[in-house]
């Protein structure tokens, strides 16, 4: 369980990771210091990849909720009642365990008075005797390493004084929880109290992470989170997404209505957003190469079909923008400089094909060697009539 920890962190030290069953990290990231959790364990020991990484706040948020609500006095009545019996079912197992050392040390003396009996002269006597004794002693030893091992494993059992305090908290718990006197330390503190250990498992790389809470007393409760991924394509809904903005776009609508509808229909976007709008709209229209309707009218006519700001295109990507500017430069991506000097601004074009091919590009691997980029990710399509 371990102790409070320092930092605003509520979970440091309960968390575990459920692809690797290593303990998960904290990380506060960025100028805000984002709570985050890692698992860098195989990175760190084996130069292996990260096993997952994940939004801190959003698990927080779910553990604060269920302590209060497992803390609310009718519950909480219900939940030390079923620790009682509990207590009972592991009180039962621990006199069978007794019993069993003690048997298992009954044969011990048993072999070991035969052999210390048996006359010397009786060589194959002897021999045998002293065989049945070591498996004696070897059995005990593995019968008590498989005791320690339950003992370790065993949940700890609430006390009387936990009882006491877990019930004189229960009703003024909610209040206590968001009062600006209450330490981070503190709430650490009454989690510690009802949860043992939390195990945390990513569905792949989508939204979607899978949460156990094993609390005191032998409970486990299981739970679904919604994570802020960083691509669109990691949501678990995305073809649907794609196909619903097509279909509503195919009906007429305008990207301030489509992304009304998405809102209204319970999609979410990628990160830490809550909502969608009318520019994210015009970016996956641009993906489905529908785009010439809505971002030509939103920057008065100087995009064309397919085309993008080069920052626009750089936050789709998800890459440094200096890095897409480069790939410009070395004729990597379709591009023209608006006038204006050093100050124009850079548009590109990238249907949908194309962005696929830079990201792939993205993704492609690069070690210390020279070696060039594949040329088919490197050579921009031709571009269709019409487009300038």
């Amino acid at each position: 369980m371990g102790a409070p920890r320092e930092g605003p962190s509520l979970l440091a030290g309960l968390l575990v990771c459920g692809r690797c069953g290593c303990r998960m990290m904290v990380a506060y990231n960025g100028s805000q210091s984002r709570l985050t959790y890692n698992c860098h364990r195989q990175r760190m020991d084996y130069a292996g990849p990260t096993c997952q990484t994940m939004a801190g706040q959003v698990l927080d948020d779910l553990v604060s909720q269920q302590v209060l609500q497992a803390m609310e006095p009718t519950t909480l009545e219900v939940s030390l009642q079923a620790t009682a019996g509990l207590q009972q079912e592991r009180d039962r197992l621990e006199k069978d365990w007794q019993r069993r050392r003690k048997q298992a040390h009954a044969e011990v003396e048993r072999a070991a008075r035969q052999d210390h009996a048996v006359e010397p002269e009786n060589r194959l006597v002897a021999v045998e005797l002293e065989r049945r004794w070591e498996q004696a002693l070897r059995d005990e030893r593995t019968l008590q390493e498989e005791y320690d091992r339950f003992v370790r494993e065993r949940p700890r059992a609430l006390s009387d004084g936990d009882r006491a305090l877990i019930r004189s908290l229960a009703s003024d718990l909610p209040r206590l929880w968001q009062a600006d006197t209450t330490t981070a330390a503190d709430r650490q503190t009454i989690i510690r109290l009802l949860v043992r250990q939390i195990v945390v498992q990513a569905q792949g790389s989508t939204e979607h992470v899978d949460v156990t809470i094993h609390w005191s007393g032998g409970f486990a409760s299981i739970h679904r989170v919604r994570r802020p991924v960083a691509r669109r394509d990691q949501l678990s809904n995305h073809a649907q997404l794609m196909e619903r903005v097509v279909a509503l776009r195919q009906q007429g609508r305008t990207a301030p209505q489509i992304a009304a509808t998405l809102n209204e229909e319970g999609f979410i976007p990628p990160k830490r957003r809550t909502t969608y709008n009318d520019q994210m709209v015009r970016e996956l229209l641009a993906r489905s190469g529908l785009s010439s309707w809505s971002r030509s009218r939103a920057d008065g006519g100087v995009l064309g079909a397919n085309e993008w700001w080069l920052n626009q295109l750089a936050s789709e990507l998800g890459m440094p923008q200096i890095t897409l500017h480069s790939w410009v430069r070395r004729g990597w991506v379709s591009g023209r400089k608006l006038p204006g000097g050093s100050m124009g601004r850079w548009v590109v074009w990238a249907d949908g094909p194309e962005l696929d091919r830079l990201r792939r590009l993205r993704a492609c691997p690069r070690g210390w060697s020279d070696e060039p980029y594949p040329a088919e990710l490197t050579t921009p399509r031709t571009r269709p009539e019409g487009c300038s």
